[in-house]
């Protein structure tokens, strides 16, 4: 369990951490959202025990491990007359709510706070302007901190590196030697069952399809633009690269090169959980193997690198160093100083790592190389206090996640991994710099975006599913919709976001 945790996690570096006071005894409330696959529970668990008895600091808990049921106790919570909590931990706060709920004066102001009583972050923040940019709101107030990971979990392509070897062939550099390997995957009965049952590239709609625009030298977030050098604002499915995309994609779908189900399956219905099944799948995108495939066999795949374009190699920067909104301290804390000298421990390298794993010589130790592992070695731990001893491993959480650290972990393929994901991350590009829109803003640009963002998928699902051939005419309406549905709208919207100061 804990090596797939491990995977399923990719991070930052830290501070040196200063002892905090015992003196600041004393029970608070705490609610949060502990995430969908939670197994943890927060009364219990050895994390908030060891951080109670690092700065004497308890809370009552309102946990919660549905999305639903979290946004709904939000909302109660901070329903005028309603009891709130001290704070929220692993709070999943959006744009919308913390705007929201800082100028109605629940969520307390934390920006004057956070120089004195949070000096770990903040020292953090100032090191790194882009990121106190990106949890700063549009009326300059702070409502919640970050979780910070200077090498953030990506979406890259894993391809099976065992079936590479097995058949002879490198890893491909480029579309045409990616056709061949995918080719081989599909012929050469590279899981060895004696069936033609491999999918060579598993891909979920059009989402995912559109990643392959590295090979193009082009990177898109989820409106489909992107700003170039000189500062101008690009709507993607308008430019030749787009066509060349669907083209490419196309020829793969028709020569039975990518999943066929790619359209119309599920997140969850591409996992495997059965460690003895056969695995049919050559290539996927996914944040790391193990979010759809179990531990030994994930171990088999490895990064493919983004296909030079013109000498430059460049792959979407999907999350970017920051995840906003984890922690908010409530107008009903009473005590919000002693709140940010709690959280602060975990924007510390030593606080991050007893968050993580505990505490040394007791729960995990180092060998003689510098490498540590657990006491006893992870076969050695159960499940039990696996699932106690932390809670880093689901939802968003509020900290420095410790990547030296965790590049030391014993494991091998762990490690592996971890280069893998450097190496994509020092090739990551932000398609749009950092920004933070108004409510009205979002409402505007949202609006746009649910014509515009479901024309593109849907025209783009049909170009490669062969439902509309790739003519000139056809490729003209696409751009007629385009227009039709506010393009133009939608990129003097962000070119003006993109000259903001």
């Amino acid at each position: 369990m804990f090596r797939r945790m491990l995977c399923l996690l990719c991070c930052a570096l830290m501070l040196v951490m200063p002892a905090l006071s015992m003196a600041e005894e004393g029970a608070f409330t705490m609610a949060g959202f502990d995430g969908e696959d939670s197994t943890h529970n927060w009364e219990t668990n050895l994390f908030f025990e060891r951080m109670q008895a690092r700065t004497g600091i308890s809370f009552t808990f309102q946990q919660y491990n549905k999305s639903a049921e979290w946004k709904k106790a939000k909302a109660a919570m901070f329903a005028d007359g309603a009891d709130m909590p001290d704070v929220l931990f692993k709070a999943a706060l959006t744009t919308d709510e913390l705007i929201a709920l800082t100028d109605s004066g629940k969520l307390i102001d934390l920006a004057p706070l956070l120089p004195e009583h949070a000096p770990n972050l903040w020292a953090l923040l100032q090191q790194n302007p882009d990121w106190l940019k990106a949890i700063t709101l549009p009326s300059g107030k702070i409502g919640a901190l970050p979780g910070i990971q200077t090498s953030a979990p990506q979406n890259p392509i894993w391809i099976n590196r065992s079936w590479l070897e097995k058949l002879k062939l490198d890893m491909p550099t480029d579309m045409e030697s990616f056709k061949a390997v995918l080719t081989a995957f599909r012929d050469r009965d590279p899981n060895s069952n004696g069936k033609q049952d491999e999918v060579p590239m598993m891909f979920l709609g059009p989402w995912e399809l559109k990643f392959f625009s590295h090979a193009w030298g082009v990177v898109v977030n989820d409106y489909n633009i992107y700003l170039d050098e000189a500062g101008t604002v690009h709507y993607w499915p308008v430019e030749d690269s787009f066509i060349e995309l669907a083209r490419t994609m196309r020829d793969l779908y028709a020569e039975g090169l990518l999943d066929p189900s790619g359209f119309v399956t599920a997140d969850t219905l591409r996992r495997v959980t059965d460690a003895d099944a056969t695995i049919t799948y050559g290539a996927m995108f996914a944040p790391t193997p193990v979010n759809l495939l179990p531990y030994n066999a994930a171990m088999e795949y490895s990064v493919m690198d983004p296909f030079a374009y013109e000498g430059k190699q460049v792959y979407r920067d999907l999350f970017g160093c920051v995840t906003r909104g984890t922690f908010a301290i409530t107008s009903a804390c009473e005590d919000p100083a002693a709140m940010l000298r709690w959280v602060d421990v975990l924007y510390t390298e030593e606080g991050a790592i007893e968050a993580m794993v505990g505490i040394e010589d007791e729960h995990y130790e180092f060998d003689d190389e510098g490498m540590w592992d657990w006491v006893g070695g992870v076969d050695s731990m159960s499940m039990e206090l696996l699932t106690q001893l932390a809670v880093y491993d689901t939802g968003e959480m509020p900290w420095y996640f410790p990547k030296d650290f965790y590049d030391r972990f014993a494991d091998e393929d762990v490690r592996r991994i971890n280069a893998d994901m450097d190496r994509l991350n020092a090739l990551a590009v932000k398609p749009f710099p950092t920004y933070t829109l108004t409510a009205e803003e979002n409402a505007y640009v949202m609006g746009l975006q649910q014509e515009l963002g479901t024309y593109v998928d849907v025209a783009l699902a049909r170009f490669v599913l062969g439902e509309v051939d790739i003519t000139d005419e056809a490729i003209a309406d696409f751009h007629a919709g385009l227009a039709e549905r506010g393009m133009d709208d939608m990129v003097a919207f962000w070119q003006e976001v993109a000259q903001r100061p």
